[in-house]
């Protein structure tokens, strides 16, 4: 039987790619069941646009139609009943704080998302468009535009992101011409967390997407090797303690990510 979550996702290209990770829709038709669904810690942080019931995620129900969701350190359960409908914006690390940032200072706001004038025309012009792929394409189109004077070339967080993403073993001292004192400091105030937590749960994420495939059928003893951890009981303390689930009990509940 298929699922009744409507789900689509697009990635952006270019300059946009270095802001958002995704644009998304999700939707439960009025006549399905409602849909649980594990949201795994990614850093990330994002835009929500709620133009349907209301939702829970864990135990809060959220009324806003606009929610800024904070960095995520660790995993949510978001809980979709019948007729939900969603569309939001997921930044890459650290991103999102620096938008909001940025975006007050052009609008001269200091109040929340729901004070913003961009922000209030997406919400109207989304709320008049019932299709999928015109409402991912407004998103792309927007803010495609608004951080394009946005760009700062000089971003230590980006850069010191991009490095860890791609090796575990980097050291951001030997390449980035701040202290680290400055480097902790600016990823707390963007991230709201260190930069070996960042690692930690980046490597967690690594790990619950190679379970996800099909094709993996290796043992998990040798899994914690390839990513790195000592053994696998840290690489089952570890997911437990930031994804809320053991490997093994991943693989056994793959429906509720």
């Amino acid at each position: 039987m298929s699922s009744p979550l409507l789900f689509d996702i697009h990635f952006p290209q270019g300059p946009l790619a270095l802001w958002v990770q995704a644009i998304w829709s999700a939707q439960v038709p009025i006549d399905r069941q409602a849909v649980t669904r594990r949201l795994v810690a990614d850093a990330g942080s994002g835009i929500l646009f709620n133009l349907g019931v209301l939702i829970r995620v864990d135990n809060e129900v959220w009324h806003d139609p606009v929610v800024f969701q904070s960095t995520n350190k660790q995993a949510h359960f978001i809980h979709l009943p019948a007729g939900a409908d969603l569309v939001g914006v997921r930044f890459q690390p650290g991103m999102g704080r620096l938008f909001q940032t940025e975006l007050a200072k052009q609008e001269d706001n200091a109040g929340s998302l729901l004070a913003s004038e961009f922000i209030q025309s997406l919400l109207a012009q989304l709320k008049d468009c019932l299709d999928i792929e015109e409402r991912i394409g407004l998103l792309d189109k927007a803010f495609n535009q608004r951080v394009s004077s946005m760009t700062d070339t000089c971003d230590f967080v980006m850069k010191a992101v991009e490095l860890l993403q791609q090796s575990s073993r980097v050291d951001l001292l030997d390449v980035l011409p701040i202290s680290q004192r400055q480097i902790e400091r600016q990823f707390q105030r963007r991230l709201s967390m260190s930069p070996k937590y960042f690692q930690r749960l980046r490597r967690v994420r690594a790990v619950l997407l190679a379970l996800k495939e099909e094709q993996s059928h290796f043992r998990l003893a040798e899994l914690a090797i390839e990513y790195g951890f000592s053994d696998q009981a840290h690489m089952t303390r570890e997911c437990q303690l930031i994804a809320g689930v053991t490997p093994k009990r991943y693989l056994k509940n793959k429906g509720l990510h």
